[in-house]
Formats: structure tokens, sequence, C-alpha cells
């Protein structure tokens, strides 16, 4: 998969670094995008795992280390997208194009300023900062918080590098709003709606958990197993029993 991570998110960059669109034209795209679907991709998975492990009883298969070694990932990988987002504004200001500087502070002071402040700022940039503070990965309720945050962020940040880099062009005639129409909207709630149904039907039908990892977990796959002592121990009768 991770070839698959890497060229996929690398070259959807390249369509937008290879356009001449302020916000657009970057190079720094590539790693941006690929530590961006890493970022979001684990706040996912977390999104949905963590419902899963308390309806279906996980607790002993994903463990408080398995979440907390997921939440490290997410503020690695926040730290990266935090960089990107702050080396574009840098950037744009040593460039010295005025049309670039121009779309920054557009993005920060314009139209949809509470876009950037809201989304990139806060859910994207700040919230995975908790991750610091081990009592933070520990948290349950923490963790699902920062993962709706970093969840709702990446849709923001994608709102504003396709919209906000086409509703102010180098023609001020040909500025706009978008306001989206009841087929965008329908057609949002439907790949939640779909992604939703595979998913649950993956739940009821296949497997969650790998069966070889099982077998991995169970006494009987320690080669000694046969061999080792019994450990007696009291049964619920009173009776001793061995293990």
């Amino acid at each position: 998969s991770t070839p698959l991570v890497l060229s996929v998110h690398s070259v959807v960059s390249f369509d937008f670094a290879s356009s001449i669109l302020p916000t657009w034209h970057t190079t720094i795209f590539p790693p941006y995008f690929v530590a961006g679907a890493i970022f979001g991709g684990f706040a996912m998975v977390l999104t949905l795992l963590i419902p899963a492990r308390a309806m279906f009883k996980l607790h002993d298969i994903i463990t408080p280390q398995h979440i907390d070694k997921m939440a490290k990932i997410i503020l690695l990988t926040g730290s990266f997208v935090t960089y990107a987002y702050m080396m574009e504004f840098f950037v744009a200001w040593y460039s010295g194009n005025y049309y670039e500087r121009f779309a920054f502070w557009n993005r920060v002071f314009g139209p949809y300023w509470w876009y950037w402040w809201v989304g990139m700022l806060f859910c994207n940039m700040l919230s995975p900062q908790l991750f610091w503070f081990r009592w933070c990965r520990r948290n349950i309720f923490v963790v699902y918080f920062v993962c709706m945050c970093v969840n709702a962020g990446m849709w923001f940040e994608r709102f504003i590098i396709i919209v906000g880099g086409l509703h102010r062009d180098f023609l001020p005639s040909s500025w706009g709003m978008f306001i989206p129409t009841w087929v965008d909207i329908w057609t949002y709630i439907g790949t939640l709606g779909i992604f939703t149904s595979l998913f649950l039907l993956f739940v009821r039908f296949l497997p969650m958990i790998a069966m070889s990892e099982v077998k991995t977990a169970v006494p009987e796959a320690d080669p000694h197993y046969a061999t080792a002592p019994r450990i007696p121990s009291a049964s619920s009768d009173g009776k001793e029993r061995t293990r």
C-alpha cells in the first residue's frame, strides 16, 4: 500500500502544481499531499475503529497501546502538514509575486476566512498538538475528538485548495462565490452513504480481525504449550484445575 499512497497522491498533486494559478503552482504539493493523506487516513481509521472496538468488545485485541501509537503517527504527520502550511505562506512572501501574496492573504482574510481559521488552523494544526501529552493519547474521548477535528479539517483543506484557487483568479471580472447546488450537496451525502454502507457490509459478512492474528495470540500458538507445566488454579466450585 505504501507505493500506492506515494504514487497516487503525488500524481494528483501534480495536477495542481503544473498549473499557473496562485496557491496551486508550487513544488511542495507532492510531499504535502502524501503527508496529508497519511494524516487524514489514520484519523479516519481511528474514527471507525474506536466505536467498533466498543461495540464488538475488541478491547483485548485493539489495546490502548495500538491507539497510542496511531495517535503518535497522527501527531507526526500533522506536524508535517503544519510545516507545509507555514512554508506555503513563506514562499508566497519570499517570492515577491503579487498575485501569490494576494491569494494567500485572501485565503486568511477573504470571504472564506473562517474555513482557514477553523478548518486548517484549529482542526489540522492545533488539535493534533494535544497528542504531545500521554494522557491525551490514552483518553479515548480526546483521541476521538481530535480525529473528528482532523476529518473536518482535511475536508476544509480540500475545499480551500480548490475553491480558494478558483474564485479569485487573474481577472476581477470573473471573480465570484461558490454556491453549492442540490446536485453538489446530494452527491457529497451519497459518497458518505456509499462508504458507510460498504463498511457495514464488511463488518457484517467478513471477519473484522484477521484469523491469522488471532491464531498467533492464543496460548496454543506457543510451540512449548503442550509441554508447559500446568499451573493449578481454583475454579468457581472450589476445585483445583490446571491451565
